[in-house]
């Protein structure tokens, strides 16, 4: 990998962790606030306006935002009974399936959740609550969060094609027969 390749690779993992701390700071925010409300709700019978929205935006961010920093660190679940019975070759080929069927439905995604925020914002759309808050922001979550997606499966897709998807080819003698290199 020449030079611009291992910056970009580091570019790109600053910030797909970037993302991945933001989702641990929102989701560590979200149990702070939820028990906050609950002890006010429930204890001083005084619930709090804000928590209910800014909570279901943040569930929202958590879907999308972290999502590049999952792919990238493999955390994410997987089911792999008949993959792992696959020949190397094959798995090569159906992850270069499954980043294409990625990018494929990043994209739909990034192309309508620009358009819900550019709408929302032509429209000034915001929620009927008392925080009123505006919807282009809860509705930029889903081009950003997916274009960090998009770009880690462009990054892990570089990374299979680079590596070759066959195994290397056994070498021969001369009388035809395989040649095997002992390895002690």
């Amino acid at each position: 990998m020449n030079e611009n390749g291992k910056r970009s690779e580091r570019f790109l993992g600053r910030l797909m962790g970037a993302g991945g701390l933001l989702g641990r700071l929102a989701m560590a925010f979200m149990v702070v606030s939820i028990t906050y409300d609950v002890i006010l709700r429930y204890v001083f019978v005084a619930p709090t306006h804000w928590a209910l929205e800014v909570n279901t935006f943040l569930l929202a961010f958590l879907c999308v935002l972290p999502a590049g920093d999952v792919l990238r660190g493999g955390t994410m679940i997987r089911i792999t009974f008949f993959y792992d019975r696959f020949r190397p070759a094959v798995k090569n080929r159906l992850e270069l399936l499954r980043v294409a069927a990625g990018l494929f439905f990043c994209a739909i995604m990034i192309w309508k959740g620009t358009g819900m925020a550019w709408k929302a914002w032509l429209h000034n759309d915001r929620m009927s609550t008392s925080l009123g808050t505006p919807l282009v922001i809860p509705y930029l979550f889903l081009p950003i969060g997916f274009m960090l997606l998009a770009l880690q499966y462009l990054s892990h897709a570089t990374g299979k094609l680079r590596k070759s998807p066959n195994p290397p080819q056994a070498q021969y003698s001369s009388d035809g027969r395989p040649e095997v290199k002992q390895q002690i």
